[in-house]
């Protein structure tokens, strides 16, 4: 190689690493200045429901992180894909941020209906907002005590037995057929509108098994008005620490939750991104905000976006099998 040519070829490396330095100071830059105004949490169902609780408590610590307002904007709409939607087509400024549920991020999609976004191609995940099981419960005058028991009897009739949900393609159904399809039994089920009617069919006896919110549940199983069977997290709820999760009822490896993503349009900058996640992984270890989580039942959750993204992906993938195994139609 002739001497100019070295030249050359040490300016190309010079101006390359240059410009890669200048990128990450960029980026360090837009980290350190990020946010510059009120920042927005898109929340596409009305206030007071879970994944509207669970904006508000975070929104509240982030702010203080943050040093802007962070503000709760409620777009509901088909189950949550309406204000998902409206952050899909938002400048990509990380300003205007959506809280994704399972139903938004996959349900919706997997079950043949259309969202009006590509949530791969136009959000970017920045984190996991905490988890929350359900839980199966059933009518009091049932003998079968424990989830064992109930999955005994099912097998020895089957078809007998009857499970509520608050409807077809929801968490709860889905649930459920994850947990009918590993033990290799048959239940009849019975959709819902809705979580109230469900609450009342089982309380009055109309229906043998029901899927619940784990909140909704707590204080009718404390009442002695429904049996707990088991929750459908991986580690027990606070809000009923006695009854057991569906691994310890011997189904291994078996989980399935209600969350929320903290989602942004696509090609947001990388550094507001990963400001966002520093300050929700915050807000996910201080104590006022553990004191609320705990009230609701919800589990904090601490990761990466890179992380976040994985859990995604994993979670889609397991609903997709669940979907096509129960041989749930498509809409």
């Amino acid at each position: 190689m002739t001497t100019l040519s070295w030249k050359r070829l040490r300016r190309s490396i010079t101006a390359f690493a240059l410009g890669g330095l200048a990128l990450v100071a960029a980026g360090t830059a837009m980290a350190e200045d990020y946010p510059t105004k009120p920042v927005t949490f898109v929340v596409g169902f009305p206030p007071g429901g879970s994944t509207d609780v669970v904006a508000r408590i975070l929104a509240k610590h982030m702010t203080d992180t943050l040093g802007q307002p962070v503000l709760v904007e409620n777009r509901p709409g088909a189950g949550g894909s309406v204000g998902i939607g409206h952050v899909a087509k938002s400048d990509p400024d990380a300003y205007t941020l959506g809280v994704s549920g399972v139903g938004a991020s996959i349900l919706i999609n997997a079950l043949g209906r259309n969202t009006g976004y590509d949530f791969d191609k136009e959000l970017d995940v920045i984190g996991v907002m905490g988890t929350l099981g359900l839980v199966i419960a059933g009518r009091t005058g049932l003998e079968q005590k424990t989830l064992p028991e109930l999955i005994q009897y099912a097998k020895d009739n089957p078809g007998k037995l009857t499970y509520g949900t608050s409807g077809v393609g929801t968490p709860g159904h889905l649930a459920m057929a994850y947990l009918l399809s590993l033990a290799k039994v048959d239940m009849l089920h019975i959709p819902y509108k809705g979580n109230t009617p469900l609450m009342n069919d089982v309380l009055g006896g109309h229906v043998d098994v029901a899927v619940l919110t784990t909140p909704g549940a707590a204080e009718q199983v404390r009442a002695g008005g429904i049996i707990a069977y088991a929750v459908s997290s991986p580690e027990r709820s606070p809000l009923m620490p006695n009854v057991p999760t569906v691994i310890e009822g011997g189904f291994e490896g078996f989980t399935a939750t209600l969350w929320n993503l903290l989602v942004a349009p696509k090609g947001s900058p990388e550094g507001a991104k990963m400001r966002l996640s520093e300050a929700l992984n915050k807000a996910m270890q201080d104590a006022d905000v553990l004191a609320s989580y705990a009230k609701q039942g919800l589990a904090p959750t601490i990761t990466t976006p890179a992380q976040a993204q994985t859990f995604y992906e994993t979670e889609r993938a397991k609903w997709d099998k669940v979907i096509a195994d129960a041989g749930i139609k498509k809409k």
